[in-house]
């Protein structure tokens, strides 16, 4: 008979629970896709991976701001009152989400695991918008002051010295007609989720901004290719890239490789991440339509120099170049370089993709050029009027929520909104 005693608490076996800080510390090292997966186990791993602080933490780690990137499929549709931002997985071929954005916007660039839309169509004091692909959360940016010159474009910036997102909008004079090297380039500078609002300061350069190619977000620096001031008149082709560095907020230009193209209103060159390092692609066109690619490689300058100096210059090595046979150049048509996982360079011009596996020893045919190892047709794309679209590389993905740098609502006809919105979604988060 039994003695009506509950049986010893000893006798019930049960695994051991992991401590949450012991948990959080383990949760933390992890990629940041196996820590998605992750809230997957159990509730107690759900819950603390699912921690806004958790997030915060993990997006500041070395082995997420310097991982491998990878290439992004965007496009952007007009369905309806808003426009809708959909973007894709290269790699995976998956859909990662489908968000809507102001009408009239358009991606600006890739910088960690944000992206950046700014309208279109030149409106200067329409706020940037930040968008998250894995969460699929976006916030407005507080709106930029007012301009004090005509053309401008936005690109955001991250540093891994000061762990901050930096939206910098810069503007100069439209179509300038003059040759002088003291021509100024106007910045406004905002620190994500910064009280003190937008700064500025300005500095003079021998060239002007472009939009050629979107900017590059690497190692803490934001490169732009740039143009003459006197392009719009003599055609010249781009001979300079401006540099960033985003935790100082100092600029510096300095000099692309030597290439010569046939000279045309738009240049048939861009700037891309490959593998960590920043890469110029140039086309070389000749006069009777024949066409080359050429890729560069830039080795930092071994210190930093100052502004416009031409000592200390990187030095570029031309890594591949690849004979176009065929084909023509199509200005109306986005195009692109990345690194896929497999380590095969990809090259997008119009509805072809070419590709090179980077991993074998480099063949060089006579003349210098290597053959694509494969080239692909893929869909026609629609009209750039029915769909913008692009495909950008220097993705790493995150968990950190834009939503983190909403500040606190501020004296505008939207207060009572915003500030319902700011302190609901405060208390969902906790």
């Amino acid at each position: 008979m039994g003695s009506g005693h509950p049986e010893p608490e000893s006798k019930t076996r049960m695994e051991p629970e992991i401590p949450r800080d012991i948990l959080r510390e383990i949760l933390v090292k992890l990629p940041t896709k196996d820590l998605a997966r992750s809230r997957c186990v159990c509730r107690l791993w759900r819950r603390v991976a699912s921690r806004p602080s958790l997030h915060n933490l993990h997006a500041m780690a070395s082995h997420v701001t310097s991982a491998r990137t990878e290439a992004l499929l965007v496009t952007v549709r007009e369905p309806g009152w808003s426009d809708e931002a959909s973007v894709f997985s290269v790699s995976s071929g998956k859909a990662m989400c489908c968000v809507p954005i102001p009408r009239g916007y358009g991606l600006v660039n890739v910088c960690n695991g944000f992206l950046c839309f700014a309208h279109r169509h030149g409106e200067p004091k329409a706020p940037a918008v930040v968008c998250n692909p894995i969460t699929g959360e976006t916030v407005a940016l507080p709106k930029a002051p007012p301009l004090i010159t005509h053309d401008h474009m936005f690109a955001l910036g991250f540093s891994p010295s000061t762990r901050e997102y930096k939206l910098f909008r810069l503007s100069y004079p439209l179509g300038s007609w003059s040759s002088s090297s003291g021509q100024r380039v106007e910045v406004d500078v905002y620190t994500l989720g910064d009280t003190r609002w937008w700064r500025h300061h300005s500095f003079n350069s021998q060239s002007c901004p472009s939009k050629v190619s979107s900017p590059v977000s690497i190692d803490g620096k934001l490169y732009l290719v740039t143009l003459s001031w006197m392009h719009y008149k003599k055609h010249e082709i781009p001979k300079r890239i401006l540099a960033i560095d985003v935790a100082t907020e100092s600029y510096r230009t300095y000099n692309l490789p030597e290439y010569e193209t046939r000279p045309y209103n738009q240049p048939t060159v861009g700037a891309f991440e490959l593998n960590g390092r920043l890469c110029f692609a140039a086309h070389i066109i000749n006069f009777t339509n024949f066409m080359t690619i050429h890729f560069w490689v830039m080795s930092p300058p071994l210190e930093d120099i100052d502004l416009e100096g031409d000592h200390q210059q990187p030095s570029w090595e031309l890594r591949y170049s690849f004979h176009m046979e065929g084909h023509h150049f199509c200005f109306k048509r986005p195009w692109g370089c990345w690194l896929d996982d497999q380590e095969m360079m990809c090259y997008l011009m119009d509805n072809i993709l070419h590709k090179y596996d980077t991993r074998k020893s480099t063949s060089v045919s006579k003349g210098g050029f290597v053959q694509w190892d494969k080239k692909l047709y893929l869909a026609e794309a629609p009209s750039l009027d029915e769909c913008s679209w692009n495909v950008l590389g220097g993705y790493r993905p995150t968990l950190l929520s834009p939503l983190s740098f909403q500040l606190a609502p501020s004296q505008d006809d939207d207060g009572n909104k915003h500030q319902f919105e700011h302190d609901m979604l405060t208390g969902l988060r906790l």
